[in-house]
């Protein structure tokens, strides 16, 4: 794996939000057993990556990071979708949303992926080719119900195997 042509502000960008989200995640409050928060840790970073794969499997929209070649930073990015994937779900506990307002949620989450998209873009993180960030709303809409959905699943099943 190369390491970084230059080590410059989106790595620096990228070493401080992991060390910062991650942090977080280690301060709060347990709500889930590990298993479950170790389930959606991964299945956040695999749906990214598996989002990013099939997005660039027509055409070249961005590049991550210095260079459109696979690099270590690239594999720290989407190390950074499981501590936001499991801050997702871990507030969606948190404050019991039910009803009409999972909508509501769902769309704040993604406004917030994409604020947070747009600050990534300032620091280099993504260059983009023929992509634009309004596009990126949509995606993270889709990403958020199916880390919800799963979510619920992998609780409903755990709450089964106690039983």
């Amino acid at each position: 794996m190369k390491l970084p042509q230059h080590f410059d502000q989106n790595e620096w960008f990228i070493l401080f939000w992991l060390v910062l989200t991650f942090l977080i995640v280690l301060l709060l409050p347990k709500r889930f057993p590990l298993s479950i928060t170790i389930l959606m840790m991964l299945f956040s970073s695999t749906v990214a990556r598996l989002s990013d794969h099939l997005l660039s499997a027509t055409a070249d929209l961005y590049d991550v990071m210095d260079a459109p070649t696979y690099e270590l930073f690239d594999l720290f990015t989407y190390a950074l979708y499981a501590p936001f994937g499991y801050l997702l779900v871990y507030f969606f506990e948190k404050l019991t949303i039910r009803g009409l307002w999972i909508a509501v949620y769902i769309v704040i989450g993604s406004i917030g992926g994409t604020l947070f998209e747009w600050l990534a873009l300032y620091f280099h993180v993504f260059t983009y080719k023929g992509w634009h960030l309004s596009f990126s709303f949509g995606v993270y809409l889709l990403s958020q119900i199916i880390t919800l959905l799963f979510f619920n699943y992998i609780k409903s099943v755990q709450q089964l195997s106690t039983k």
